[in-house]
Parts: structure tokens; sequence; C-alpha cells
């Protein structure tokens, strides 16, 4: 779904081609913290490592259950262009609680396409494992540096 290193593709848009930051601005209200382009190349390099490994859950409910049931830790990445945005409006605050990061990414069609989903994803909780250990720390880093909103 990758059109060139600079711009994504949006489908549905009839072959128009959207940079990110023309996405994050399709993005809703809520979504903060926004990573920004070059943490998000980073994040869903990180995503598609995890999902070869099986590392990496996607879809609002098992992201919930292994945050609150299991206390795992991680990172979540949310779309910020998401509708409606009730679908995942607690996740965030569920985040906050269990001390675990998190951001938003500008499209689900990018999130979708970088754990090789067959369609666009709302969520993904990523895992960490030893093999993309180092990526994983830089990313967890960055995003738990990331602003929170108040």
């Amino acid at each position: 779904m990758v059109a060139h290193d600079d711009q994504l593709d949006v489908p549905g848009s009839e072959g128009t081609v959207y940079s990110y930051e023309q996405k994050v601005q399709f993005a809703c209200p809520i979504a903060h913290p926004m990573a920004s382009e070059k943490l998000a190349r980073r994040l869903f390099k990180l995503a598609r490592k995890a999902r070869r490994c099986k590392k990496a859950d996607s879809g609002i409910k098992s992201i919930v259950k292994a945050i609150e049931k299991k206390n795992a830790s991680g990172i979540v990445l949310l779309a910020g262009d998401i509708s409606p945005i009730d679908t995942i409006t607690h996740i965030p605050i569920i985040c906050e609680e269990h001390h675990v990061p998190y951001c938003y990414v500008a499209s689900k069609v990018d999130l979708g396409a970088s754990t090789s989903s067959v369609g666009p994803l709302p969520a993904t909780f990523i895992l960490r494992d030893d093999e993309y250990g180092d990526l994983y720390d830089k990313c967890y880093s960055a995003v738990d540096a990331l602003p929170l909103p108040i």
C-alpha cells in the first residue's frame, strides 16, 4: 500500500496520494499524542517484525484483555482516523492506568498494512521480543517520551 517513501496511498481516494502531514489533518481531534512521520515509520517497521514473530495483537478486545488481565507491557498504536472514535476512546485511559505507552498514527490503513492485515486496523499492541529488541527499546522510549494530553 506504500506508494513512495514520502507519500502513502489511501484506498478509496481513487489514485490520490496523501503525504503523512495531510493524513494527520484527517485525524480525530482527540488523537494525541500523534507520532511524527519518522517515529511512525519506525513503529510500522516494529509492527511488521512483531507480527512475523507473533508478538503483535490487533483488535480492541484483545488489546484490552492483554493489558488488564495479563498485565502485559508493550506499546499500543492507535489509528488517528478511526470512525466512530468512541470505539477506541477507552484504550488511552486503560494504557495510562497500567503505565503502558501509547501513541496515535495518522492512518488505520497504514497501520493495517504494516501488520500485513487484510484490512485497516483501529489498534495494535506490540510486545517485546529478543529478535527486534533494539528497535523495540528505541520505539518504547520515543513513545514514552511523547507528551500526554491533559
